[in-house]
């Protein structure tokens, strides 16, 4: 029996356990659409748009922490999926994107369809190629699995020629791909210097990343709070669960513009940057200089080194895989604490108890606020998106076996705060800011983690995207409850428009209004995912129970009041 080249991508599959392809079918890639049934155990899993297969391929890879395959068509089928290629590289996730590429002796004449595939993604990737002969491929395919599962992960992509991939295999078997031992921990010197400051700030705060939920170092983070007294926030535009969000020294998630950042940092003399990745999460130009005032001691901690020191130059870095370098980190405190003598200029485990007390203090006050606007709202009868999460939070699983999925762009951050999570899988969302991934996140998210009751958590916006996720939803019989919170808006534009200010945010723009003529409820029966409209606080409850108890997917359409 002949192996083809194509047959090669099957094997590296099965070597890293990953049952599923995801696409949508075009002409140039379907050899490997044809080889999923000549492999036993493989399952192509079909979106009705791109940007719905790749979308689909980051909610498997980030919870099964595999990587995932993504087949995609020439030029324009490659340009469709290139928003969520973005939100993937952005949020570090392992992808192998390959478009099927035409027959190389048609290329020169210039085809329909025909483009410069790595031209297109080069600056989204981290290593792109158009493979030029079948001999080179099986190098190319394993290469590019490496770089993807190699810290800091991320997308690859291969443009593969129709010829090429249905030439005869240059082997018969691929070597297994060589794995990247990165489990160091940073340099000592620099994890000392790192400990001293902390435990002689004044004011410190540790800001963590997602690299902190992608290397399950939560928990070594949270020792290191608890040693040394310091409050933490989530980074801006988390899409990890990085810290447990009852603990007492959880003061939230950073704010996403430029004023309301400096006011944060400001009190603030020494910031603790720990798996960082969007050190600046603001959409908006404000002219106000850096987030960190002059006077502000920078400490970082990160597995890619191009994060340390990007924006602040000045301070401490250290490189290493998080987690490791976390428990190192501790070790060296928790040995200097314990060896510390009566004259040390360090500070005692009193200081460090009277500033771990201010920290609950403030976390307490926070959480009662947050209480406040939930009374305040139910004051009201309406339906706000703090009622619509804790409402969810009740139905959710007490064993913690759910997965919210994050993107109500303009109604995020209530999803955060009025919901308990306590490790990384709790919790996935998009890094870039392309809109289009959250529902189909959520698919890629079921078929990783069956066992979990998963949510998408979604504007009307930006569920109009791609609606056709649905589709998927229910060839897959994804476990999904799909929760649009639709205020009928484009509404974060809104708030963008205002925040801009003259000559901007004083016109009234009908373009930015969506309550129109889509019918989400009728849009989803017409796929086949039962659903309901939710316009009454006391229907939602029952609602959120119904759509967690269906056994495949089912879409509630609540309409609230921002």
């Amino acid at each position: 029996m002949t192996t083809w080249s194509r047959d090669l991508l099957f094997q590296l599959l099965r070597h890293y356990d990953v049952p599923y392809l995801f696409g949508n079918p075009g002409t140039s890639e379907l050899p490997f659409i044809d080889g999923v049934p000549k492999h036993e155990g493989f399952e192509y899993i079909t979106a009705l748009h791109e940007a719905n297969a790749v979308g689909m391929a980051m909610g498997y890879a980030r919870q099964s922490g595999k990587p995932a395959v993504v087949i995609l068509h020439v030029a324009p089928g490659l340009a469709n999926g290139m928003g969520n290629i973005y939100n993937a590289y952005r949020a570090g996730i392992p992808l192998i994107v390959i478009a099927g590429q035409h027959h190389t002796r048609l290329l020169l004449d210039e085809p329909i369809l025909a483009g410069d595939h790595v031209g297109q993604v080069k600056s989204m990737t981290k290593w792109a190629h158009e493979v030029r002969h079948a001999e080179e491929w099986p190098q190319a395919l394993v290469r590019a699995f490496k770089v993807a599962m190699t810290p800091p992960h991320g997308p690859v992509f291969l443009s593969v020629p129709y010829d090429i991939s249905m030439a005869e295999a240059a082997v018969e078997t691929l070597p297994k791909p060589l794995h990247v031992a990165s489990r160091f921990a940073a340099d000592p010197e620099a994890l000392r210097a790192i400990a001293d400051r902390l435990l002689t700030a004044e004011r410190p705060l540790i800001v963590a990343g997602d690299g902190v939920g992608d290397a399950h170092a939560n928990e070594a983070l949270q020792r290191l709070s608890e040693l040394t007294g310091i409050a933490v926030l989530s980074e801006g535009m988390p899409t990890r669960q990085s810290f447990d969000n009852r603990h007492p020294h959880y003061l939230g998630t950073l704010p996403m513009n430029g004023p309301a950042i400096r006011r944060t940092y400001s009190g603030y003399d020494t910031i603790f940057f720990v798996g960082v990745s969007v050190q600046a999460p603001l959409a908006l130009y404000d002219g106000g200089g850096s987030l960190v005032g002059p006077d502000t001691t920078v400490l970082y901690l990160h597995d890619d080194p191009w994060e340390i020191g990007k924006n602040h130059v000045e301070g401490i870095g250290a490189w290493g895989d998080i987690r490791v370098s976390l428990e190192a980190l501790a070790a060296e405190i928790a040995g200097g604490l314990k060896g510390q003598d009566a004259d040390s200029t360090s500070r005692s485990g009193a200081a460090l108890a009277k500033r771990s007390a201010a920290v609950q203090a403030q976390a307490q006050a926070r959480r009662e606020q947050l209480a406040a606007v939930r009374e305040s709202d139910r004051s009201k009868g309406v339906l706000t998106p703090a009622l619509i999460a804790e409402a969810l939070g009740r139905a959710l699983p007490d064993d913690g076996s759910f997965v919210i999925v994050n993107e109500a762009v303009s109604n995020a951050l209530p999803f955060t705060d009025h919901i308990t999570m306590w490790e990384p899988n709790h919790y996935t969302a998009g890094k870039g800011g392309g809109l289009g991934h959250g529902t189909s996140q959520a698919v890629g998210a079921a078929l990783a983690e069956p066992d979990r009751s998963v949510v998408s958590i979604v504007g009307d916006g930006t569920f109009l995207y791609y609606p056709q996720i649905l589709y998927s939803a229910v060839v897959t019989k994804a476990r999904v409850l799909f929760l649009v919170v639709n205020n009928r808006a484009y509404h974060v534009l809104k708030t963008g428009l205002k925040a801009m200010g003259s000559p901007l945010g004083g016109a009234h723009l009908p373009s930015l209004d969506l309550d129109g003529p889509a019918d989400l409820v009728q849009m989803s029966q017409s796929f086949g995912v039962p659903a309901e409209r939710v316009s009454s606080l006391d229907a939602l409850d029952a609602a959120i129970r119904r759509g967690m108890d269906a056994q495949g997917p089912y879409l509630l359409d609540v309409h609230v009041t921002n």
